[in-house]
């Protein structure tokens, strides 16, 4: 990459934060990010009770901290660093968070955790959680436009470097800091950024999303206590980008950030899960879930499964024989055998004791992934042609581009209240989980967030 390649990235992007306003969102944009601080909110919720946030959780108790932010399903308060770690990790312990097609990472587990943390201690309203929501997010998706596949190929798990950076974008908003300010904050962040997917499968995953969460808090606190940093960390070389292309080189020189082209809350969008599961497999899943619901198929009779894949999953679904629930996440063989027995892919089926279970074993054995070079790679979009041979030497075929869920097939407003409320109610009453869904679907609305994460507090009626 050019030493000029990107002269002016960082500065474009402190301008872009300084000068984005609620107002300069497009209501298409002010509804998909309430969807996706919803959902984030409720994944979180659902992953309150997870070895991994109970891990966390300890860590920050034997640490001792101020009690400033809730966390979300306990009965816990924190400062916000450490709250925002909490629960980010929690959001993304289950794998049903949502995802970024551009940035090929989870980003609003990380932002609302950043954002409810300081936004308690700032007393911030809705609207200005939404704003820096949405400057947080157009970092990760527009950097994750260019530099994927090549970053992600590379072995980095964007939701925890470019997620990094939007969190720091976002906490940075949400303080209200200048440019200079923003571009200092992103300069800390830029050095805390990491994550690597040989991690996959285990508890480390989730932590990538905490990580990112506490070091964008930490970073923009530092910035607006007078830390320094260089101010184009983004650009150049050795700058951000150089370091993490991967084997491509970028070409930024008409990349930057600005209020008047199309946010990326609106053009790219976030892709909500119906699948608590790797996103690669959401395609296969609705066309494997859509045959069992057209055919009635007994899975005992089933011979054989065979899917295709683009030459990107295989080294993502690395998990042919999983042996825990957070494998089975990364496993194809799993998710289809399991679907196409249980009808669903949620929340239920990654137990210890589903993953152990003699009949899906059994299938999953029969479940034959195939590469198909043909299949161009597209952002978020993981094709898939599901293939069910028969015992008696018969067989159906179905097919799926965009999963359900994605920016372009998203879920109405029942759909998302189904699933948040299969999530709240893990940690919180049903009287509860309804008070937070509607606080979170008006989030605009109200004048101080601390009285929504009240809501989010486990212990309460």
């Amino acid at each position: 990459m050019s030493q000029n390649a990107t002269t002016a990235l960082t500065a474009s992007l402190g301008r872009f934060v300084e000068q984005l306003r609620f107002e300069d969102i497009p209501p298409q944009g002010v509804q998909r990010a309430k969807a996706s601080i919803l959902d984030a909110v409720g994944c979180a919720l659902a992953g309150s009770g997870t070895h991994e946030a109970i891990a966390v959780r300890a860590m920050i108790s034997a640490d001792g901290s101020a009690s400033i932010a809730q966390l979300f399903g306990h009965a816990m308060r924190a400062a916000p660093a450490a709250a925002a770690m909490a629960n980010a990790t929690a959001g993304h312990a289950l794998d049903y968070d949502d995802s970024s097609p551009p940035m090929i990472g989870h980003p609003s587990v990380t932002l609302a955790a950043v954002l409810f943390a300081l936004g308690e201690r700032e007393q911030r309203s809705g609207r200005d959680v939404i704003a820096a929501y949405v400057a947080g997010l157009d970092v990760g998706a527009r950097l994750g436009r260019h530099l994927n596949p090549s970053h992600y190929a590379a072995g980095w798990h964007a939701t925890a470097t470019l997620g990094t950076l939007a969190a720091a974008t976002a906490a940075a908003h949400l303080l209200k800091l200048d440019a200079r300010g923003v571009r200092t904050a992103v300069g800390i962040a830029a050095s805390s950024a990491g994550g690597i997917r040989k991690n996959f499968g285990s508890m480390v995953k989730p932590l990538h999303a905490g990580f990112a969460a506490r070091n964008g808090v930490v970073a923009a606190l530092l910035a607006a206590n007078g830390l320094t940093a260089d101010l184009d960390a983004l650009d150049g070389e050795r700058g951000f980008i150089d370091v993490f292309k991967g084997a491509d080189i970028p070409d930024l020189s008409a990349v930057s950030f600005d209020v008047a082209q199309p946010l990326e809350i609106v053009a790219s969008g976030v892709g909500i899960k119906r699948y608590a599961c790797c996103g690669c497999t959401h395609s296969a899943l609705d066309a494997i879930l859509e045959l069992r619901r057209e055919h009635r198929i007994d899975p005992k009779k089933v011979a054989r499964v065979e899917c295709t894949m683009n030459t990107l999953v295989p080294d993502i679904l690395v998990h042919h024989r999983p042996a825990t629930p957070a494998q089975a996440k990364f496993s194809m063989e799993y998710c289809l055998a399991v679907a196409l027995i249980d009808g669903d892919c949620g929340m239920d089926q990654f137990t210890e004791a589903r993953v152990a279970d003699k009949s899906v074993r059994a299938l999953m054995q029969r479940v034959e992934p195939v590469v198909d070079a043909a299949i161009a790679y597209r952002n978020g979009v993981y094709p898939g042609t599901v293939s069910i041979h028969f015992i008696d030497g018969t067989s159906v075929a179905g097919h799926a581009e965009e999963a359900m869920g994605h920016p372009d097939k998203p879920l109405d407003l029942d759909g998302l209240r189904l699933k948040f409320m299969s999530c709240a109610q893990r940690a919180l009453s049903a009287g509860r989980a309804t008070a937070a869904f509607q606080a979170l679907a008006d989030l605009e609305q109200t004048s101080d967030v601390g009285r929504v994460a009240g809501l989010l507090a486990a212990g309460s009626s």
